[in-house]
C-alpha cells in the first residue's frame, strides 16, 4: 500500500504546471474534488475562473481539471463514449489538447483510447503506465516528458539554461524560482525557462534554445532531460550534491553550473557567503542553541535530492546524528548510502533507535507533530502542505531556503532556554592586580 503521494498526484501537478493541456480526470467526481483542493493549495496566487468553462459540463464551472464523472453504468458498459464526448467538449472551450489520466478505478475498465476522436490533433495524450503504482516523481517526469514529446518546439541555441524538476510540488516554489534565477543571473547566466513553475507557452516551446538543462531535482526530470537531449542535443547537469538546499549544496550547485557554462561563480558565491555570515552572527548570539544540537538525533522523510544535502548539512555543520533517512526515490540513494557508511551510520537508512530532536517531513506530519507533547522540532520540506498560505516566502532552495530551514529548526525545538551567552570575554584586556 502506497501512503506517500503517488504518480497520479505527480501527473496532475506536471500537466497543470505546464499549462499546454487540459488535464482530464477519468474517474469519479470525488477524485477530481481531491485534486482540485490540492491544486488550489499548490498555486497560492488567485486566478479568476474562465467563464467559458461553463459551456462544458465536464468542467463543472471550474477552470481546472475537467472530469468524466464515471458512475456504475460506465463501469459496466465502458467509458469510451463519455471520454470521447468529454474531450471534444473541453477542447471546444479551451482549444487545448487533452491529457487523459485514468484513476485506479478507471484503469481497471481497460478501455482502448487510441484513435478516440479520429484526429491526431485532438486525440488525448494517454499515459499507458499505472500511475498509482509510481512515486510522485516518476509520475511527474513521465507526464512532462510525454507532453513535451507531443509538441513541436523551437530550435537553435543561445547562452542560457533551463531549470527542470523544480515546480509546484516544492515548498514556496515562486520564491524558490526567483532565488535560483537571481543567483544564476548574478553570474551572467540567463534562465530561459523554469519549466515546472507555470511558464508561458512561449517559454515552454523555447526549451531547446537553452545550452544546458539544470536538473534541480533529477528524480523529477531525468527522463525529460534525456528526451530533450535525444531530440534537440541539449546537455543536462545533475548536481553532484543534490538540490541547492543548505549553504554547502548551494555553493556546489552554483560552482557546477558556472563551470558548465564557462562563467565565474564568484558573484553568486559572494551573495551566498554574505548571507551565511549574517546568519552565523545571529546564531552565535545564542550559541547555546546551535551547540545544543551536537549528537542529537534527526529524521528526514522526503525526496532523495533534498534528503542528501540536508543530511550532510545537519551532520557536518551541527554535528547531529541521523536516526532515520527515508527517501521516496532512489536517485541519490547511492550517494546517501556511501556518505552514511563513511560516517559510521549505515543503519540510518533502516532506522536507528534513539531520541529525535528534529523531524524533516511533509507539512501535515509537521503540523501533527507540533501538536504533540514533545520538545522535538518539525520542519516542513514537502507536500502535502501544513500551512494555508505563506506571506514570508518560505522556500527550501537558495539563501532564503537556508534561513527558512534554520529558523524552523531553532524556533521549533521547544526546550527551555536561558539565553545566557557562553565563551564570551566580557572584559578584554583587564588583568587582576
Amino acid at each position: 500500500m502506497r501512503i506517500e503521494p503517488d504518480g497520479m498526484v505527480g501527473a496532475i501537478i506536471a500537466s497543470e504546471s505546464l499549462g499546454l493541456t487540459n488535464t482530464m480526470i477519468n474517474g469519479a467526481g470525488g477524485c477530481r474534488s481531491r485534486a482540485q483542493i490540492m491544486m488550489h493549495d499548490l498555486i497560492p496566487s488567485y486566478y479568476p475562473e474562465n467563464q467559458k468553462c461553463c459551456r462544458s459540463k465536464y468542467f463543472s464551472r471550474q477552470s481546472r481539471l475537467p472530469c468524466t464523472y464515471l458512475n456504475n453504468d460506465d463501469i459496466i458498459f465502458g467509458t469510451a463514449v463519455k471520454v470521447a464526448d468529454g474531450i471534444e467538449s473541453v477542447t471546444r472551450v479551451t482549444g487545448k489538447r487533452t491529457l487523459l489520466l485514468d484513476t485506479l478505478g478507471a484503469s481497471l475498465i481497460c478501455t482502448d483510447y487510441s484513435g478516440l476522436t479520429g484526429s491526431e490533433e485532438t486525440d488525448p495524450i494517454f499515459i499507458q503506465s499505472d500511475l498509482s503504482g509510481m512515486s510522485i516523481s516518476e509520475g511527474y517526469d513521465t507526464v512532462v516528458s510525454a507532453i513535451l514529446s507531443s509538441v513541436k518546439m523551437e530550435e537553435g541555441k543561445d547562452h542560457s539554461v533551463n531549470l527542470l524538476g523544480y515546480g509546484l510540488m516544492d515548498v514556496g516554489w515562486e520564491a524558490g524560482a526567483d532565488e535560483l534565477c537571481s543567483l544564476l543571473e548574478a553570474m551572467g547566466i540567463r534562465v530561459n525557462c523554469v519549466l515546472g513553475c507555470i511558464p508561458s507557452k512561449e517559454e515552454v516551446l523555447s526549451l531547446p534554445k537553452a545550452e544546458l538543462n539544470v536538473l534541480v531535482h533529477p528524480e523529477y526530470s531525468i527522463r525529460t532531460a534525456e528526451m530533450l537531449k535525444e531530440r534537440y542535443g541539449t546537455e543536462y547537469l545533475r548536481p553532484s550534491k543534490g538540490a541547492p538546499v543548505g549553504y554547502p549544496a548551494l555553493r556546489s550547485f552554483v560552482k557546477e553550473v558556472a563551470e558548465r557554462m564557462g562563467t565565474d561563480p564568484a558573484p553568486a558565491l559572494k551573495i551566498i557567503d554574505k548571507d551565511a555570515e549574517f546568519v552565523h552572527r545571529r546564531l552565535m548570539n545564542f550559541d547555546r542553541m546551535p551547540f545544543g544540537l551536537h549528537s542529537k538525533g534527526f529524521v528526514i522523510e522526503g525526496d532523495s535530492s533534498v534528503a542528501y544535502p540536508l543530511t550532510v548539512w545537519m551532520m557536518e555543520t551541527f554535528g547531529m546524528s541521523p536516526r532515520h533517512i527515508k527517501v521516496t526515490d532512489e536517485e541519490y540513494l547511492p550517494e546517501i548510502r556511501e556518505y552514511l557508511d563513511s560516517c559510521g551510520f549505515s543503519d540510518a537508512l533502516m532506522g536507528i533507535p534513539g531520541d529525535v530532536e528534529l523531524y524533516f517531513v511533509d507539512g501535515m506530519k509537521a503540523l501533527q507533530g507540533r501538536y504533540e507533547s514533545t520538545t522535538a522540532g518539525y520542519v516542513e520540506i514537502r507536500i502535502p502542505r501544513g500551512r494555508f498560505f505563506d506571506l514570508l516566502d518560505r522556500t527550501l532552495v537558495g539563501t532564503k531556503g537556508c534561513r527558512y530551514i534554520l529558523d524552523e529548526v531553532f524556533n521549533g525545538i521547544r526546550r527551555f532556554r536561558c539565553g545566557q551567552p557562553t565563551e564570551v570575554e566580557y572584559r578584554p584586556g583587564y588583568k587582576e592586580e
